[in-house]
């Protein structure tokens, strides 16, 4: 089994002679560098499965390395060790880093080693993920030739795959309540560290944690129910613009939404009600949202429409962006449970795949519209409860 190494980078040697110390005893190998430059010198000849680095270094400053990390080795993990403790400097690492967590200077030994471990495990779990995608490619391969002789085992694999499938998807949605806890819990933890924290914006962090595991709990419950087959179709009145609302909120948690993304946000007054299950709804939304966010990523322009009509007895719910489109020969294919136009490792296709099942489930539709650099809109129409509408008569 390969040695996995870590590489630290610090301009000061008595942080590195420390480090040495304590990291000596770890059953992975230690490397370490005195600045970007040397960084890299190491990149180029080692295979360096995980990187800290100081943020601040005179010639190379550490997001500068980390960003070039991430461009020419995506594969290891980024960690920081630094003495910035101000929210700036810490949220600029993680988004423009793209790091796996924060240390701040000084550091408690104990939980730098277990941090350093839990970086090294990342790494050889999405190396083994790696690994297993690159096998199942060269079988699929296989069984494209042997289709007409191997009917009965094909039909087995498919039939696994299909459980994989709605595997991955649970998964998938269990991600943004998880963001929602961590980022909440993330920012009331750097709050506290104040000699004078604000109560009112701690007290709401705690509270966008709180709904996060909410919701969890209502994921985990609809799948007990769903795996002891009972009734699966428990609804409510639901709010479509209060979901949005709140929604909307949540993601003021990401500094690019809330600061660089121009928000259009027109909800239709005295919209009805539709029977559903409001963590389906939100899940629904989330996705959209997160997609269209994402979208924009490389856009000069980034503008955000949200809009909610009343159209044919349907609650409409329109999502734009201004970001990169869709090919029109990609368009056919966007629900596709294994397609998306994410980079491999930032995205799976299973967010559209599950929007579309819901919206579905709901005997609903779902449209998009999209030009390659054009930006795309999304389109989704839910039925409203008949009896909304039963004194038309």
């Amino acid at each position: 089994m390969e040695t996995l190494t870590v590489l630290v980078v610090d301009d000061e040697p008595d942080i590195l002679n420390s480090l040495r110390r304590l990291l000596r005893s770890e059953a992975y190998q230690s490397l370490f560098a005195r600045s970007g430059k040397e960084a890299f010198h190491f990149l180029e000849s080692e295979s360096i499965h995980v990187i800290i680095t100081d943020l601040g270094m005179p010639d190379m400053d550490g997001l500068a390395l980390l960003k070039e990390v991430e461009q020419k080795y995506p594969e290891t993990i980024r960690l920081v060790l630094s003495g910035l403790h101000d929210s700036d400097s810490i949220l600029d690492a993680i988004n423009r880093g793209n790091v796996y967590r924060y240390i701040l200077k000084p550091w408690d030994d104990m939980e730098l080693e277990l941090i350093v471990r839990q970086a090294i495990d990342l790494f050889s779990l999405q190396q083994e993920r790696r690994d297993l995608l690159k096998e199942l490619e060269e079988h699929n391969r296989l069984l494209e030739k042997r289709v007409e002789e191997r009917t009965r085992q094909l039909l087995a694999i498919e039939r696994e795959a299909e459980i994989g499938k709605y595997a991955s998807q649970i998964v998938h949605n269990l991600n943004n309540p998880l963001q929602g806890i961590h980022g909440g819990l993330d920012i009331a933890d750097l709050m506290m560290s104040d000699d004078n924290p604000d109560l009112k914006n701690l007290r709401k962090c705690l509270q966008i944690a709180k709904m996060g595991a909410l919701d969890l709990k209502k994921i985990i419950a609809g799948i007990l129910i769903h795996a002891r087959k009972k009734d699966l179709h428990r609804t409510e009145q639901i709010d479509i613009n209060e979901i949005l609302k709140r929604e909307l909120g949540f993601f003021k948690l990401d500094p690019v939404y809330k600061y660089k993304v121009e928000k259009h946000v027109d909800l239709s007054d005295n919209l009805p009600q539709i029977s559903g299950n409001p963590i389906q709804i939100k899940q629904l939304i989330d996705n959209l949202v997160k997609n269209a966010i994402d979208a924009m990523e490389n856009s000069p322009e980034k503008r955000l429409t949200v809009e909610t009509r009343l159209e044919d007895k349907t609650v409409a719910i329109r999502i734009s962006d201004t970001g990169e489109g869709i090919a029109e020969e990609d368009l056919a294919r966007i629900f596709s449970p294994d397609f998306t136009t994410k980079p491999i490792g930032k995205g799976t296709g299973l967010g559209l795949a599950s929007v579309k099942t819901m919206v579905e489930a709901y005997s609903g539709d779902i449209q998009v519209e999209s030009s390659k650099g054009e930006g795309t809109t999304f389109t989704v129409r839910m039925p409203v409860d008949r009896s909304v509408f039963r004194d038309e008569r």
